[in-house]
């Protein structure tokens, strides 16, 4: 169920809202002519900024996950030219998405609103949809009743982005698309034709491993990957989950792993944010490394489409 936090000053951002089939609700979301200050072709991707409701908590990893995406925000402000767009790929929510860390979620970002930024935010299995639903209503340019699942689509100048809902349980590690929502999106795909680069991001990563009991990632991953292999403008997948910073090719298709914002589970992976690019013939990523001295620090990624 992405959302988006609007600009406070709500300059430089135009909205438009439609329903799609079933119980999805679909938002459209088009940047406007961009400011001389604005790279309508670049985004700021964070993913599992895990944000608790105590803005001095430490996790046992001896990190503050209220410094890291403070220090993620102080380096977006410090772009030139700035991204349009800001994407917070899941888990927002410390562990089980409670009210009140929503709240303080709110008060992280509000610099980057405050500087004319809108906010993009996906759900990971540690957020609540009741809770984050109520921290951040719908107001009268999106759909006024809550679905089941929301996606999104953000418009560039070069490619569709596409934010997905994978949330399943909250604080149950796997995620799933279901049926309704891949066959939304095989549908959206064909409406939108085969010259238009789309890039697909979902909080949960693809999981091949054959036994489907033991996935810690998207459980309905064969029914994804036959929904967008041979659909020629998915060029790429991005997705978090997993804390590590990693890419590999499948059927010519990008697959990114996005480094977590937060703690990492392997002290040899970076936490960080990411710094996206799109051109017309593919997608520059490059890591900003929150972990001090990491050897990963602007490794850069050039994506070319297949």
């Amino acid at each position: 169920m992405p959302i988006t936090l609007p600009p406070i000053s709500r300059r430089r951002f135009l909205r438009g809202v439609a329903a799609a089939a079933g119980t999805l609700a679909f938002g459209r979301y088009s940047i406007g002519e961009p400011t001389p200050q604005t790279d309508a072709d670049r985004l700021a991707l964070l993913s599992d900024i895990h944000i608790n409701a105590d803005r001095n908590l430490i996790h046992k990893t001896q990190i503050s996950m209220w410094d890291h995406l403070k220090q993620a925000s102080d380096e977006i402000l410090s772009l030139s030219p700035r991204p349009a767009n800001v994407l917070v790929n899941g888990d927002c929510a410390y562990h089980d998405g409670r009210a009140i860390d929503y709240a303080t979620v709110i008060d992280a970002l509000k610099p980057m609103r405050e500087a004319g930024f809108p906010i993009h935010l996906a759900l990971g299995n540690h957020d609540s949809r009741e809770n984050i639903a109520a921290a951040m209503p719908t107001d009268g340019e999106r759909v006024a009743a809550l679905a089941d699942r929301r996606v999104m689509l953000v418009q560039l100048k070069h490619a569709d982005w596409y934010m997905l809902d994978t949330l399943d349980k909250t604080a149950s590690t796997p995620g799933e698309l279901g049926a309704a929502q891949i066959n939304w999106l095989a549908k959206s795909l064909d409406t939108r034709g085969a010259d238009r680069a789309v890039v697909v991001m979902l909080h949960h990563q693809p999981d091949v491993r054959p036994d489907i009991t033991k996935r810690s990632g998207l459980r309905d991953t064969e029914p994804f990957l036959e929904a967008i292999t041979n659909r020629k403008q998915v060029k790429a997948v991005l997705f978090g989950h997993t804390h590590v910073w990693t890419h590999r090719k499948q059927d010519d298709i990008h697959f990114v792993n996005l480094p977590t914002t937060a703690y990492v589970f392997d002290p040899q992976q970076p936490a960080g944010w990411v710094d996206a690019h799109v051109r017309a013939d593919g997608l520059t990523l490059q890591l900003h490394a929150i972990t001090p001295n990491h050897p990963k620090d602007k490794q850069t990624l050039e994506l070319a489409w297949r």
